[in-house]
């Protein structure tokens, strides 16, 4: 915009000196000094020599643009812009033509002269050059021009003014993106903290923070924060059934123990039956909560597999085996069937132990309700991705209704004949457990008389790639 400023402002100085250097040498006037009438007829296309009869002598700082002229002219519109004045002036410095009123001083200048000038306060162009004859090649006048830029310092102003203004939408903008922002950002960690507040106000609450359906870290942190909260509430509900399932189990016996104990401080002292007998059912529920506590420390250590006993694996195939002619061995009197589909080493995901520990809890009941057909079926089966056992027995069976509560911790299907049998009611429960720990399942059939068959499966141990 500057440069076509300047290319404007040497048009109109350099323009005007060439046209009235041309209009002389038309007019055939004075050689040696430009006239009034040359000067008008140079800039104005309306005008005609024998005007200047009817309208009198041009005065000397008349401006003729007032009057209609022809703005097809280019150099002509371009001098009657409202920012710029030309002037006229004779060799002598007489002013012979002023476009427009102006206060500005005139210096004579046989070069061209072209410098920046303050013009209303705002920064401007003044230039002179002289006009020179093309017949003598003398200087028969001056033209002045200065040239305010108005556009220019318009358009710098409006530019301010629009850069102001979009900055500050921008700004404005970009501070309500910024909280909008800000509270979705912080939003996830807002819930964090209120959770947080729950549960230390109630540490047995089940507020859980909200995850919205993203996948940045804060929403990666909501969901690993929910998982540890339930796995300890988990723990917290496993510790209080825990001790209140342990309460329960030994109020009998330490009842028991604390009557005979009781009868032989009234008069069972002096009375030998009394006191073996009263010695010996203590000494008997003893040795049934030493079992219990075993049991139960079982069961609480089943629960928590996944924690102590992650990425274990186990040979199948020889573990199996082991127990089968263990059990073999111990019960000489029973038949023990062993189908082993597997023909190739084959690891599962559990501690070898455990396994053990679950074939054992199920052979031992299987020979426990065993009463007439003293014979046990043990059958391994394989495919891509787990192993499955089942063992069979063809004792007492149960009903429907025991079967599904078979697994509940304490529950004897006949609580009199399975305390003669001995157990507390919690290894179904602790083999449940174990193999939830390592993602197997197990499963009962059972039919009343005709005996029972648990299903159990493990994955099959796979390498980390």
């Amino acid at each position: 915009m500057f440069t076509q400023e300047e290319e404007n402002f040497r048009e109109i100085l350099f323009g005007s000196s060439t046209r009235l250097a041309d209009e002389n040498k038309i007019t055939d006037s004075d050689s040696t000094s430009l006239s009034k009438s040359t000067v008008y007829s140079a800039f104005h296309p309306s005008y005609f020599p024998d005007a200047m009869e009817l309208i009198g002598e041009y005065d000397q700082r008349n401006a003729t643009f007032e009057d209609s002229g022809n703005y097809e002219d280019s150099l002509y519109a371009k001098m009657n812009e409202e920012d710029v004045i030309v002037r006229v002036y004779t060799p002598s410095s007489r002013l012979l033509f002023e476009s427009k009123l102006g206060d500005f001083p005139f210096e004579v200048s046989s070069e061209p002269v072209i410098k920046m000038i303050n013009v209303n306060g705002e920064e401007g162009y003044y230039g002179v050059t002289p006009v020179i004859s093309d017949e003598t090649k003398q200087i028969i006048g001056y033209v002045q021009v200065i040239d305010g830029m108005a556009d220019y310092h318009n358009m710098i102003e409006v530019t301010i003014i629009s850069l102001v203004a979009m900055g500050f939408a921008a700004l404005i903008f970009s501070g309500i993106l910024g909280y909008l922002l800000a509270l979705n950002f912080l939003k996830p960690i807002k819930n964090i903290t209120n959770t947080m507040n729950d549960l230390r106000q109630d540490t047995s609450s089940t507020s859980r923070i909200e995850v919205d359906e993203g996948n940045d870290e804060l929403d990666h942190l909501s969901i690993v924060f929910n998982d540890m909260l339930d796995k300890m509430q988990k723990y917290i509900e496993q510790q209080k059934q825990f001790v209140e399932d342990v309460s329960h189990e030994l109020r009998t016996p330490v009842a028991v123990m604390e009557g005979h104990l009781k009868l032989l401080d009234r008069w069972g002292k002096d009375d030998p039956e009394i006191l073996d007998e009263s010695l010996s059912a203590s000494l008997q529920e003893i040795t049934r909560m030493k079992s219990l506590v075993q049991e139960m420390l079982d069961l609480s250590r089943a629960e928590q597999v996944e924690i102590h006993y992650k990425n274990e694996k186990t040979a199948i195939k020889p573990i199996i085996q082991q127990t089968y002619n263990n059990f073999k061995m111990i019960h000489p009197d029973f038949v023990f069937n062993l189908d082993d589909d597997i023909f190739e080493e084959l690891y599962v995901s559990i501690y070898r132990n455990h396994l053990e520990q679950i074939l054992v809890i199920l052979l031992d009941n299987a020979v426990k309700y065993s009463t007439d057909r003293k014979e046990v079926h043990i059958s391994v089966a394989t495919d891509d991705r787990e192993v499955q056992i089942a063992i069979q027995d063809f004792g007492e069976g149960m009903t429907p209704e025991d079967a599904e509560k078979i697994f509940n911790r304490f529950y004897r299907i006949d609580k009199a004949r399975s305390r003669h049998k001995g157990g507390n009611g919690l290894g179904l429960a602790i083999a449940k457990e174990l193999l939830n720990g390592y993602n197997g399942s197990i499963t009962v059939e059972s039919v009343l008389d005709y005996g029972t068959i648990f299903r159990i499966t493990l994955p099959i141990y796979k390498d980390e790639v």
